[in-house]
């Protein structure tokens, strides 16, 4: 299991944050139940809020191979550069559009080596805009699930690792349609 994806330098990508794929072969690269505590410390990079989560064809690779392209043409190669680049039109973010017709946001990382923070843009196409309690929720189950801890997905079951593992309160009751259902099924899509 990974802390986070590999990407190219400038670019600093929260990848259990921001990419189905990546999330995927983190929970099919469970083996036992022993590798939860690993994988909580790194929910915890998921933090509380809403994301946007991108299952779109492109792997972290791509993605920030055609943002690096896009400053390179822009002629920004430098940490300077890029934050005066930011600045224009006085709102610290710039938004680009790579070839799959997704919509990216670009900020400044205060990482010296990584200033280029990417994360999909709010409702793109390619992306879902999902609660961080829905998606860690999603990955947990799933992880059991890989691990052979539970073989079906009930509500009971839900509750218990809810509970257990992420101090939330109980659902009434689970279904493949609610926003956790979803989530559930675009996690274990075979990419």
């Amino acid at each position: 299991m990974e802390k986070n994806c590999s990407v190219p330098l400038p670019v600093n990508f929260n990848c259990w944050k921001h990419h189905a794929r990546f999330i995927n072969g983190q929970i099919e690269s469970i083996t036992d139940i022993e590798h939860l505590d690993e994988l909580k410390t790194y929910l915890l990079q998921i933090g509380e809020s809403q994301m946007d989560l991108y299952y779109g064809p492109y792997s972290v690779s791509e993605i920030s191979k055609q943002i690096i392209q896009i400053l390179n043409r822009r002629k920004i190669t430098s940490s300077e550069q890029y934050q005066t680049w930011l600045a224009k039109e006085e709102k610290n973010y710039q938004l680009v559009k790579l070839k799959d017709k997704s919509v990216w946001t670009l900020r400044f990382s205060e990482e010296p080596n990584r200033y280029v923070h990417i994360h999909p843009g709010r409702y793109s196409p390619g992306t879902i805009r999902v609660k961080a309690t829905t998606l860690k929720t999603a990955i947990l189950i799933l992880c059991f699930k890989q691990a052979g801890e539970i073989k079906s997905i009930e509500t009971d079951g839900v509750n218990f690792i809810r509970k257990k593992y992420l101090s939330e309160p109980p659902i009434k009751s689970f279904s493949n349609a609610s926003r956790l259902g979803r989530m559930i099924n675009l996690l274990s899509k075979k990419w």
